[in-house]
């Protein structure tokens, strides 16, 4: 879901809250959303190139404002590939996306790397997943509509796309896979239940229910009935709530979990591509929604950011000029 914030904090405050983060100098944890859902306005300089590829030099545009406003010493500890990846997505384009980010954000050496990719179980084979491992990715997210009770036919073709790529990350030593279902607004919390209970046969180590039609990380507005009964369900299953409709399972992984979480409040989260969220130590920012803003600000050769709020008094310090 997208989080409401006041239109008044633009780019200079984001600009300024950047700047005024190197005084903790945290780690930081870049959070990307792509592909950035292109129209015709959006990609107005780019007729003719391939999507991935304006989308890639539009995203290096945005790094190099945000890189302006950071120390140079301030690495990157977590990196999170939200949205999914574009079917027509090559290997060579993934390392070359990987490769543009360590140019721009060198990773942290030394120090516990939480790097996660969300894809489709529909459009992903293990060649794919290989390939992410080898680029660093460590950690998955499997995004899936969660069936309604009157669907349940369709699980055991569901489930063979899932519990390959389960034993794959399993195999390779990936440190966590999340299954994250996308719930409707319509389905009755009785029916989602019971569409929960028989996915959870396959054990994944972590569970995520999210509200339809898009969502943000850690942000949920599922029912707060629907929660109850899957929070009841879950525990039965030997799982444990972390909120917001997050779930892990007892011993390894949700020690992991916990760890993770830890490690994440400790970074400074950085925004980029459309509708993203950043949330420094003085500041939340979100990025347009709209590919045409976010186009016109970077053209522009200004930050994307629509909106956002102080968390503290404003720091002192120059925007970005």
């Amino acid at each position: 879901m997208s989080v409401t914030l006041p239109a008044d904090f633009g780019a200079d405050d984001y600009a300024a809250a950047l700047t005024a983060s190197n005084t903790q100098a945290r780690p930081l944890s870049l959070h990307l959303r792509l592909p950035l859902r292109h129209d015709v306005d959006a990609r107005g300089d780019g007729k003719g190139m391939d999507p991935f590829e304006v989308d890639l030099a539009r995203l290096d545009r945005e790094m190099v404002l945000v890189r302006r406003c950071l120390a140079p010493e301030r690495r990157l500890e977590a990196l999170h590939w939200g949205s999914g990846l574009p079917p027509s997505l090559t290997l060579s384009q993934m390392s070359g996306l990987v490769d543009r980010l360590a140019s721009r954000f060198p990773f942290e050496p030394g120090r516990p790397r939480d790097f996660t990719v969300e894809l489709d179980p529909h459009a992903t084979d293990l060649l794919t997943l290989r390939h992410l491992e080898a680029l660093g990715f460590n950690r998955l997210k499997l995004i899936m509509r969660l069936p309604a009770a009157g669907r349940l036919d369709a699980l055991p073709r569901l489930q063979s796309r899932v519990e390959p790529l389960l034993d794959e990350t399993v195999r390779m030593g990936w440190h966590s896979l999340n299954l994250v279902l996308i719930v409707a607004p319509t389905i009755p919390p009785r029916e989602a239940v019971a569409a929960l209970a028989a996915l959870l046969p396959m054990s994944p180590p972590r569970l995520s229910l999210r509200p339809e039609p898009a969502w943000q990380e850690g942000e949920s507005t599922l029912p707060t009935a629907l929660l109850a009964r899957v929070d009841e369900r879950l525990a039965e299953a030997g799982y444990r709530a972390l909120g917001h409709g997050s779930y892990a399972r007892r011993g390894a992984a949700l020690e992991d979990a916990l760890a993770q979480a830890r490690r994440e409040r400790a970074r400074d989260r950085l925004g980029l591509g459309t509708g993203a969220i950043s949330r420094l130590p003085d500041a939340v920012a979100c990025n347009a929604t709209s590919p045409r803003d976010y186009a016109a600000a970077l053209n522009d050769g200004r930050l994307a950011t629509a909106s956002g709020r102080w968390r503290n008094a404003r720091p002192p310090g120059p925007g970005l000029t």
